[in-house]
C-alpha cells in the first residue's frame, strides 16, 4: 500500500474516531437530560400533590385529595398507584380505567401535606419506554450525522492525502532525475511546512550538482582538448621511425610498434570523451542529410568484416524495405553502427557469430546487432550505457566504457532510443531505433 492510501486512511480513521467519540458523548448527555426530565416531572407531580393535601387538609375535606389523586393516577400512564393517608393508614385510592400491576419495579415518591400524606408509586415499564423511544430519535440523528462525518472525512482525508502526496512525488521525481545525472531539475518550494523545507534543501543541492558537473565537463573538454594534439604527435613520430626499419634493431621496432599502437588507443579515447562532453553540454553541432540509413548499415558491416576474419567470426549484414532517405548525421550514425557491431566482435569468441539486422517500417529506422558472445547478466542492460562503465564480460577484453554510452548520446540526439537485451539463442542483441521524420 502506497503513502496516498495509508495517509488517507490515517486521516479518515482519526476522523470517523472523533466523530465516534463525540458521539457516544454526546449520547450520554442526551441520556441524562431525558432521565433528568423524567424526575424532574415526577417530582413535579409530588409538589402538586402536596399541595393539594395542604388545602384538603387546611379546608378539612379529605374527598378533595382523594379525587385529586384518582383523577391523577388515571391520567398518568407511568403513575401504578396512588395511596392516601388521613389519619388511618395508607389505604389505595381507586382509578378509572386501570389496573394496578401486581409485579414490575416501582418508584415511590412520598407525599405530605399537613396532617394528610400520600404514596405516589410509579411503574419503571412506562419511564423506561419513554427513555427507548426519545434515546431512538438520538440513534437516528447521530447515525445520520456520523454517515455524513464519515463521507467528509473520507474526501477530507483523500484531498489531504493528495495534496501531500503529489508534493512528495515531485520531490521523488527530483531526486530520480538527480540520481540519472540530469543535475539542474528543480521542484516547486512553496510552503512552511518540513516538506518545503526538504524541497528547498533538494533544490539547492540539484543546483550545486549542476555547477559542479559543468565544472567538470569543462575540464574534461579542456583536458581531452589538451591532449589530442602531442598524442597525435607521439603517434606521428612513431610511424615516422617504423618506417625506418633498417636504422633500428627489431627490438627497438616492437617498442615503437606499442608506443604506435597505445598512442592510437589513447588518442581514440581522449576523442571519445571530447565527443562525449561536447554532446553532454549541447556543444556538439548535428549535421543531418538525406541518407539512406540501410546503406549506412551495411557499409559499416562492410568495413567491419575483416576484423570479424581474423577471429574467424561470420559476420552477416540483413536489410530489409525500400530505400527511404532519412535525416541523420552520417558521420554520427556511422560511429554508432561500427561500435555496436566492433563490441559485438570483440566479446564474440572464435568461430562465432554476429548478425546486424537493418530495416525502417512503422516509421523508424530499427538497427540489431547480435552475438554469439557471453550475454548480459540480469541488471546490467542500463548499466552498460553509462560513462565509463562496463558489463561482467569486459575483463580482458580491454575498452574504456565510452563506446556504449557515445552511441546512446548520438542515437538521443536523433530523437531515437537505444538498448540491449540477451538475446534469444545465446549472446546479446543490442539494438537502436530512430524515427525517420526526426
Amino acid at each position: 500500500m502506497n503513502l496516498f492510501y495509508k495517509f488517507s486512511a490515517a486521516l479518515t480513521a482519526a476522523a470517523l474516531a472523533a466523530a465516534l467519540l463525540l458521539s457516544a458523548i454526546f449520547f450520554g448527555f442526551q441520556r441524562k437530560t431525558v432521565t433528568a426530565a423524567q424526575a424532574e416531572r415526577l417530582d413535579a407531580m409530588a409538589r402538586s400533590t402536596a399541595s393539594i393535601l395542604r388545602e384538603a387538609d387546611l379546608a378539612g375535606d379529605p374527598l378533595m385529595a382523594v379525587d385529586y389523586l384518582s383523577g391523577l393516577c388515571s391520567s398518568r400512564p407511568e403513575l401504578a398507584s396512588c395511596e392516601l393517608d388521613i389519619g388511618r393508614g395508607m389505604t389505595a385510592v381507586k382509578h378509572r380505567g386501570k389496573t394496578v400491576p401486581t409485579t414490575g419495579k416501582t418508584l415511590v415518591r412520598e407525599v405530605r401535606g399537613g396532617k394528610l400524606s400520600a404514596r405516589l408509586n410509579f411503574s419503571a415499564a412506562p419511564l423506561d419506554g419513554e427513555l427507548r423511544a426519545a434515546l431512538a430519535g438520538v440513534y437516528r440523528d447521530l447515525a445520520a450525522a456520523f454517515l455524513a462525518a464519515a463521507a467528509a472525512a473520507a474526501l477530507l482525508g483523500l484531498a489531504l492525502a493528495w495534496s501531500l502526496t503529489r508534493r512528495l512525488k515531485r520531490l521523488a521525481a527530483e531526486a530520480a532525475a538527480i540520481g540519472e545525472g540530469r543535475f539542474g531539475v528543480k521542484t516547486d518550494p512553496r510552503g512552511a511546512d518540513e516538506v518545503a523545507e526538504l524541497a528547498r534543501a533538494l533544490n539547492a543541492m540539484s543546483d550545486r550538482l549542476l555547477e559542479l558537473e559543468t565544472m567538470k565537463k569543462n575540464f574534461t573538454a579542456s583536458v581531452t582538448h589538451e591532449l589530442r594534439s602531442p598524442l597525435g604527435v607521439i603517434e606521428t613520430y612513431a610511424a615516422l621511425l617504423l618506417k625506418e626499419e633498417d636504422r633500428f634493431r627489431p627490438e627497438d621496432l616492437s617498442v615503437f610498434r606499442r608506443i604506435k599502437e597505445n598512442a592510437g588507443r589513447l588518442a581514440n579515447f581522449v576523442t571519445a570523451m571530447l565527443d562525449l562532453a561536447k554532446i553532454e553540454r549541447g556543444k556538439m553541432e548535428l549535421r543531418p542529410a538525406p541518407e539512406d540509413p540501410l546503406a549506412l548499415a551495411a557499409d559499416a558491416a562492410d568495413f567491419l568484416k575483416p576484423k570479424a576474419a581474423e577471429k574467424n567470426i561470420r559476420l552477416e549484414a540483413r536489410t530489409g524495405g525500400d530505400p527511404v532517405r532519412v535525416p541523420l548525421d552520417r558521420e554520427l550514425i556511422t560511429h554508432a553502427l561500427t561500435n555496436l557491431i566492433s563490441n559485438a566482435i570483440k566479446f564474440t569468441p572464435e568461430g562465432g557469430r554476429v548478425t546486424v539486422r537493418a530495416g525502417v517500417s512503422g516509421g523508424r529506422f530499427r538497427v540489431e546487432v547480435e552475438d554469439t558472445g557471453p550475454g548480459i547478466r540480469p541488471g546490467e542492460a542500463e548499466k552498460l550505457f553509462l560513462p565509463y562503465s562496463q558489463g561482467s564480460a569486459a575483463p580482458g577484453h580491454g575498452g574504456t566504457g565510452l563506446g556504449l554510452a557515445l552511441a546512446r548520446s548520438i542515437v538521443e540526439l536523433h530523437k531515437g532510443t537505444i538498448g540491449c537485451a540477451p538475446a534469444p539463442g545465446g549472446g546479446a542483441l543490442f539494438w537502436f531505433e530512430i524515427p525517420i521524420h526526426a
